[in-house]
């Protein structure tokens, strides 16, 4: 018997008014947002049309790239590929998976097995801290196996949460994130049901259990797996949720904001830096209210929004004179952070000249301890200088972010690293370059 025509999703692609090289462009687009590359075409869709199943997560990027399209929420059972075991997932009436009241619907077991790998842009449709303070914050948990949690876990927890951001400020996500994934699964999850705690350890155990979840979220945005990260930061807001604690939702916040603009979903970031400066009046101290507003600022700036960008910046600028000089584990903000923003603002305004600036004071400020970020920042700003037409300015700085990158480990590294190769290949008869290039193959091939 031969395969059935997907009925199903060629309506969708007459709705969305797509031909198969269109959805395939928009599929492949998707993929790349969770850490995949695709090569789909025409013929691809064709296939598909024909009655064809394509092979793992697809499903869910064809869906994704409809929903995008049409403006709402498009399923894998509505493309024609919900079988196989695909999930069946809870939905608001928004038509998204249900922000959770409380951590123990954050899923158990193996959160690598579990996250999604699609980033899906109905997940950033998540409430405003005003909308989520249920009464039901201060039920009971019904406690889950023999665990009992006391202060001395909440210090353990604590503890790790202060290692993990410290290592991965130092080394990228690569050394880090799989070590943190099972902590959280295997240590972290088991005591959220937990019995024998005072409320208000309980409280605090669940912030920094929130915490941990962000910093996971932020380790797979890091290794460009935005799908995951997607996941753990909206986690992060649900623990934050049944804790009480503004501050760590605002930070989430915050997080989903400079992911979905870096993804180029420039409206929804506005709109979560929003949410997320609003949470963080509650009771954030001055180090996080600038690193909230500062994202604001950013967001703004890529809209153009020019007035509204600079004033946020100016606020975050008169918040940093008034800071303590302390390091969070979460919410780190310094002189180098408030110069990156700045710098991005620039960037995002057109100001290249004040971008580049920027990025070297921020650069020169940037303590020895974060070398993930300063090979981010190298990167950047040897595009900038490459855009100018500096040529040899830019090989000098790509020198330096050589210097780093063998003992860095991050997706956003490894795409700067090709970024270099690929922008600097029309360059290679200039003097250096080809010298340069070379050395940017046998530092990627591990020769140093």
């Amino acid at each position: 018997m031969g395969r059935a025509p997907n009925v199903r999703l060629r309506s969708l692609l007459d709705e969305a008014r797509w031909n198969g090289a269109e959805l395939a462009r928009a599929v492949n687009a998707t993929a790349v947002e969770a850490g995949v590359r695709t090569g789909y075409g025409r013929a691809s869709v064709a296939n598909w049309l024909a009655g064809s199943r394509p092979r793992g997560k697809v499903p869910e990027l064809i869906a994704e790239a409809l929903s995008r399209r049409l403006g709402r929420t498009v399923t894998a059972s509505d493309t024609g590929f919900g079988h196989n075991g695909e999930p069946v997932r809870r939905r608001t009436h928004h038509g998204q998976d249900e922000l959770g009241r409380g951590a123990d619907r954050v899923p158990a077991g193996s959160a690598v097995s579990r996250a999604p790998g699609v980033y899906s842009v109905a997940g950033l449709d998540v409430p405003r801290w005003a909308q989520v303070l249920p009464a039901d914050r201060e039920r009971p948990r019904a406690p889950r196996g023999p665990w009992r949690l006391s202060g001395t876990e909440l210090d353990a927890a604590t503890t790790m949460l202060t290692a993990f951001s410290r290592a991965e400020r130092a080394c990228g996500a690569g050394p880090v994130r799989a070590a943190l994934t099972e902590y959280l699964e295997t240590t972290i999850h088991p005591l959220l049901g937990a019995v024998g705690a005072t409320s208000a350890v309980r409280r605090s155990f669940l912030s920094v259990a929130a915490r941990l979840r962000y910093l996971c979220g932020f380790l797979y945005f890091d290794d460009e797996l935005h799908g995951a990260g997607q996941w753990h930061y909206r986690s992060a807001l649900q623990l934050a949720v049944e804790a009480g604690d503004p501050t760590t939702y605002a930070i989430a916040l915050r997080a989903l904001s400079v992911q979905a603009r870096a993804l180029g979903h420039h409206r929804e970031s506005v709109r979560l830096a929003e949410g997320a400066v609003e949470a963080g009046t509650v009771r954030a101290v001055p180090e996080v209210r600038a690193f909230l507003v500062g994202q604001l600022a950013v967001a703004r700036a890529t809209l153009g929004e020019r007035r509204a960008a600079v004033a946020h910046l100016c606020e975050a600028e008169r918040i940093v004179e008034r800071m303590s000089g302390g390091m969070a584990a979460v919410g780190a903000y310094h002189r180098a952070a408030l110069a990156h923003q700045r710098a991005a603002v620039a960037a995002g305004l057109g100001d290249r000249a004040g971008a580049m600036t920027a990025l070297e004071d921020s650069i020169r400020h940037r303590p020895s301890t974060e070398l993930r970020s300063r090979a981010v920042l190298l990167a950047k700003l040897a595009e900038l200088r490459l855009d100018a037409g500096q040529v040899e300015q830019a090989g000098e700085i790509w020198h330096r972010f050589l210097d780093d990158y063998p003992v860095v480990r991050s997706g956003r590294v490894d795409t700067a690293l090709r970024t270099l190769r690929s922008r600097l290949l029309p360059h290679r008869k200039l003097p250096g370059v080809e010298e340069l290039l070379g050395r940017a193959s046998a530092v990627r091939a591990g020769g140093g």
